[in-house]
This record gives C-alpha cells, structure tokens and sequence, in this order.
C-alpha cells in the first residue's frame, strides 16, 4: 500500500501535470483519499469521504478537524495519525473504532510522508470503511464455532477425505466409532476404503469412484466397517462430493451413524420372530389335528344320539303297542271275567256291588292306558302328520290332567320328515309336562306354524322365578333334552317369561 501512497505522489519534473493525474487516480478508487499537512489541515479529499462524514470534499479543504465541524474525537484521530506519520519514514497501519454520526465505524487507515521535494511536512492516507467486513468475519467466526461444536457433539462421525484418500477432517465421535485417531490414521496412511468390512469394499469402492467422477452429487450406503480392535459394526453411510470452483471433486464427506445395537436387534428380532412362527405353525398343527379329532368326536357322539333317539322311539312305540295290545286286553278280559260274575250274582247283593265298581275301575284303567299308549307312539307320526299328533297329545292332555289344552294350526296341510315330527312332538311333550309339574298350569296353548316353522307351547302357570328350582329356570334335564331334540333337527330352543304369567318354550326348526 505505500507504494501505491508513493505512486500517487506527483514527481517533481511534472509536478503540475502528477497533480491532475493524482486526482484523477484518487477519485477512481473506492477508498478515502486525503492529504494532510503537519497541522491537521486538509490539502486535498478525494470524493468518497462524503461516504464516511456525509460531508462534501470542499467542506474538508483548506480546514481543519474543528474547523470542518468533526467531533472532537476525529480530530485527535488524525492529529495523532499526523504526528506518527510524519515520525515514520515508512508510514503507519493502523485500524480503529470511531463514532461517525452516532454509529460506531470501523476504519483502516494507511499513512505514508509525502515524497515531494517542494512540500514540507505533509503525508498522504487512504482510509478504508472496513465495519461490514468486520461484522461478516464476525459472524463467519461464529458459523464456525457453531459448525464446530455440532461437528464435534454430533452422535454421527464425520469424516473429510481428499481425491487421494487422505483424511482431513475427523470428528471424536469417528475416533469413538472407529477406535482410530486422527494422527493414528496419519501415521499408518490410511484411507478410508482400510475401515470397510473387505466383503463391503468393492460396492463401497464404486460409490467413492462415481462421486469422484462426477456423477452423483451424493448417496447413501449401508455398510460394515471394522473397528480398530478387529471388532465388526454396522454403519449408515451418507457420502457428498466437495466441488471446487471448477465443479470438480476436491474431497468426499462421509457421514455415519453406528446402528450396530439396532441391526443386532433387529437380527434378534428376526430370529425370535422365525421362532415363534415355526412354534405357531407347529401349535396350528396341533390344534388342527386337535380338532379333527373333537369334529370326530362329535359326529360320532352325535351318531349315538341320534341312535339314542332312535331306540327311545322304538322303545316308546313298543311299550305303546305292548300296553295296547298286551296290558289292555289282559285287563279287558278281566273285566268281562268279572262282568260274567256279577251276572250270575242277584241284583242288590254287596259282592255284585263290589264286582261291579271293580269293572268300572278296570275300564277306566283300560282308558288311560290307551290313552298312554297313544302317546308313546302316536300314529299320526307315521306319516309325518305333525298336526294331527298335536290334536290327539292336546286330547289326551285335557283327559289325563283335567287341563285345557288347545292347539292352533297354519299351514296344517303340510307334512314333515318322519325324525323332525318325532322330535317337535317330543318337544312339546316335555314342554307340556314341564308347565303342569312344575307352573301348576291350567290352560296350555299350543302354536305351530308349518309355514314359518315355529312351534310355541304357551302356558298360564305360575312363570320362572329367581328362586325357583333349576328345571323350573330352564335349566334342568327337560330344557336339555328340548335343546337336544331340536340340534337333531337343525333348530333351536328358547325359554321366555311372560309378564303377566307363565311360560313360553318357542322351537324354531327349518321348514
């Protein structure tokens, strides 16, 4: 800079002539240009001073500091810069803070003695505003102390290499990742492909060439690496190429994050998840072979029901056709043995009396028996005549039990399988029994309707209670053995309370 201070100054051959060209020279650069005599006095300011003072250049000519209205500090800015100039044959450096206009302003000052033989005691300045390029190195520090301490407290390593794998930057958390320091990696001239697993090398090799090359600005690799103590990891690896000012490669970044614990845990996972499903597969299998077994079971118990039903059937219809024809006509021939007797026995006698009541008993006898007999083995059955069974269980109800028993029909033309009659009428059989035993019922109302298929057996006895006994509740062997009889039919069984009194068993069995 002082010998463009010394270039500036005019020679002394042309010294009029190095005058103008000096002007025109100062007023082209973007610095302040002044000259200043021994006094402090202004002999010469370039234009840009109005940049600094926002003053005009003939404000400053030919005066002083005070006389030009500058602050007191200013003044003894230059009386000092003035008096040290002029003490040094090689001028002065200088940069300082100074208050301009009530901001504080940042100046580098260079000063040199003027070199021409005719003037005395004068030097000549430049004076360079340099506050914003402060304030940018500033914050330029700053970035880079915060770049820094990230670089440094990252969980990630972060590592620099050249084109020819030297290592320029190297974080602590690489030197705890890897196990290597900085000066370490120096010492044994490694590069970077020495830290990746040698089975990883060559797909890691092709990402470092292409990035060199130019042909990807990034990319992301996972990788093994190996720790300085031999020890494997797992890395996520993020790689960018560092261009110059020729968008060429000048050095790679990498960037990674140890998942080790994780890859680990996920192979734990892994293995523990084959686990269970082979011990799912294997339990399946169980619980598959489990249940054939059960569905056999089942089938086969529901077989021996059915022929359970089957025989209870045949055994109702033989007892039925034994006390008709067998204990009836035995009983029959009784009565007409006795009746034989009392005729041969005068009127009004008491051993004729006698006879007689016992003739009256036996045909009573023989009347309920046949009545029992019908309903062991009703006919109608035979021939799947669901409704006309119903009438004669109503009717023989009613004599038997001395209770009203009344049926209604819809659809009373229709006929069933011979095995659901059966079982709808045993159905209603045991739902009729139930409400006389245990509701001391009255009235009985039976519902069928062929149509819809439902059967309902409706009662006015005393209904279920909360401390009635368990058959009273439905849950004794009368409601299991209607569940049963209606599952043999592919139906169902429901038991119900009516508000005002009694009970409701309501069959629903497929038409």
């Amino acid at each position: 800079m002082n010998r463009l201070l010394h270039s500036l100054l005019p020679r002394p051959e042309c010294l009029m002539c190095g005058e103008g060209q000096f002007r025109i020279l100062a007023e082209q650069l973007p610095d302040i240009v002044l000259r200043m005599d021994a006094d402090g006095r202004f002999l010469y300011v370039n234009s840009r001073i109005q940049d600094l003072t926002g003053s005009q250049p003939d404000a400053f000519i030919g005066r002083t500091c005070s006389e030009a209205g500058m602050s007191e500090e200013f003044r003894l800015l230059w009386e000092g810069i003035a008096r040290d100039t002029l003490k040094k044959e090689q001028g002065i450096d200088r940069e300082m803070n100074l208050e301009i206009n009530g901001k504080i302003r940042i100046l580098h000052i260079r000063a040199v003695c003027d070199i021409t033989p005719s003037v005395k005691q004068t030097f000549i300045a430049t004076v360079r505003d340099i506050t914003a390029m402060r304030r940018d190195e500033r914050h330029i520090q700053e970035l880079v102390q915060r770049l820094t301490y990230h670089l440094n407290n990252t969980p990630l390593a972060v590592m620099e290499w050249d084109t020819k794998g030297k290592c320029l930057l190297w974080n602590g958390e690489a030197e705890d990742m890897f196990g290597w320091t900085r000066r370490e990696l120096k010492s044994e001239h490694m590069d970077c492909l020495a830290l990746i697993h040698p089975d990883d090398r060559p797909g890691f090799q092709v990402v470092l060439e292409r990035l060199k090359q130019g042909k990807a600005a990034s990319d992301f690799v996972k990788c093994r690496a190996v720790h300085q103590d031999g020890s494997m990891l797992f890395c996520e690896c993020h790689l960018s190429a560092l261009l110059d000012t020729e968008d060429h490669s000048k050095s790679i970044l990498w960037v990674a994050n140890n998942v080790t614990a994780r890859e680990l845990a996920e192979q734990e996972m892994h293995r523990l998840n084959n686990g269970l499903a082979d011990r799912i597969r294997e339990r399946t299998a169980e619980l598959e072979s489990s249940n054939h077994e059960l569905q056999r079971e089942i089938l086969a118990r529901k077989s021996l029901e059915v022929e359970l039903i089957s025989i209870s059937e045949r055994e109702h219809r033989r007892v039925g056709h034994d006390l008709h024809d067998g204990v009836c006509q035995e009983l029959s021939g009784v009565r007409y043995s006795l009746e034989a007797i009392s005729k041969k026995r005068r009127k009004g006698t008491l051993l004729r009396q006698q006879i007689d009541q016992l003739s009256t008993a036996l045909v009573r006898a023989v009347h309920h028996i046949r009545l029992l007999s019908r309903g062991l083995a009703p006919l109608e059955l035979e021939g799947g005549n669901l409704a006309a069974a119903l009438d004669e269980l109503a009717a023989n109800t009613s004599a038997l039990f001395q209770v009203k028993c009344t049926v209604k029909c819809r659809g009373r033309s229709q006929r069933l399988e011979i095995e659901k009659a059966i079982n709808l009428f045993r159905i209603a059989q045991e739902a009729i029994q139930n409400a006389i035993k245990h509701g001391d019922a009255t009235h009985i109302r039976l519902d069928l309707d062929l149509l819809k298929g439902v059967l309902s057996i409706t009662d006015n006895g005393n209904g279920i209670k909360d401390n009635d006994p368990a058959p009273a509740r439905g849950n004794g062997m009368g409601l299991k053995i209607m569940r049963h009889r209606a599952d043999a039919i592919q139906g169902t069984v429901a038991v119900e309370r009516i508000p005002a009194g009694g009970v409701r068993v309501i069959c629903h069995f497929p038409k």
